[in-house]
């Protein structure tokens, strides 16, 4: 029983000598509710130029959840639709069309 007590207080002195207090745990930890529909759509669009399908795919997803414009939400949907049709040209249309009215333009 002592044998395990003392096997928990070396873990954990082991763990708190590692432990780096000079950062703010809030900036060790991403904060990801600070990264925005636009930013998404801004980073899949770059993805798809570069003929990066799958990695289109992954930042529209994450737009898509996130965004609460309805017209965004349908453009990107479509985009999504076209790059799985391997449509990039009608995919990029879409998502400049989500990005406008992502902006305010559209």
């Amino acid at each position: 029983m002592q044998a395990g007590i003392l096997l928990s207080v070396a873990l954990t002195m082991s763990i708190l000598a590692k432990a780096d207090f000079s950062t703010p745990a809030s900036a060790q930890i991403p904060n990801y509710a600070l990264i925005t529909p636009k930013m998404n759509l801004d980073w899949a669009i770059q993805a798809l130029k570069s003929g990066d399908s799958q990695g289109a795919l992954g930042h529209l997803y994450e737009a898509f959840i996130v965004s609460s414009d309805q017209t965004a939400r349908e453009h990107i949907a479509e985009g999504i639709r076209a790059i799985k049709a391997n449509d990039s040209q009608g995919a990029l249309m879409h998502l400049d069309a989500a990005d406008k009215a992502i902006s305010g333009g559209g």
